[in-house]
């Protein structure tokens, strides 16, 4: 649906706050009246477009921990996604953690009803890798929260800085910065650093 793919790219253009009624009409070449017809409000048609950005990482995703290898690179590939995910929403992922942060029950439920699953796939891998892993004394919850945190943070404090018209860290551009780090290859680097950091 023309909306939808509007809705995705000005979602990743200008965030959740950025993003109008009228601009996603104007870019899908549509009338609010259609827009309200299908969805009834922007908060709907937020959920209906992020829902349908997390149904496609769940694709990719799930080829990336059914590939042949051992639970270790399964596990990497499953982080990778979640970074490539995260990349992908970064424009929104502050507000909807500033939602969560802020106690909104509708923000918990959607994500806790919506963007979960891939959770389940990364602790029965954890589960897997444990035994052999620094962490092995601590919960599952507990190695996710190391490594999954590895995979978004950096998303949301380039997000924020960008945001407060930070132009350089740490000597490079904001720019350089996020080449560098929400790149497919530095995203595959978290995820290494991700599993060394548990002794994997």
């Amino acid at each position: 649906m023309k909306l939808k793919t509007a809705g995705r790219k000005l979602l990743q253009e200008k965030g959740i706050t950025g993003l109008t009624v009228r601009e996603a009409c104007r870019v899908a070449g549509v009338n609010t009246g259609m827009f309200h017809y299908y969805f009834g409000s922007k908060d709907e048609f937020l959920k209906a477009v992020l829902k349908e950005m997390y149904a496609e990482f769940m694709l990719n995703f799930r080829a990336g921990v059914a590939v042949a290898g051992t639970p270790r690179a399964r596990l990497k590939n499953a982080l990778a996604e979640v970074g490539k995910f995260a990349r992908s929403v970064r424009n929104a992922a502050p507000m909807i953690f500033a939602d969560l942060a802020y106690g909104k029950k509708e923000a918990f439920t959607f994500v806790s009803g919506n963007f979960t699953e891939h959770i389940q796939h990364i602790a029965a891998l954890a589960e897997e890798c444990r035994p052999d892993s620094l962490l092995k004394g601590h919960s599952i919850p507990f190695m996710i929260a190391a490594m999954v945190s590895v995979m978004i943070f950096p998303v949301l404090i380039a997000g924020v800085l960008g945001r407060n018209g930070v132009r350089t860290v740490g000597g490079k551009t904001l720019e350089e910065l996020r080449d560098e780090v929400l790149s497919d290859a530095g995203i595959a680097e978290r995820a290494e650093i991700a599993l060394r950091g548990t002794g994997l």
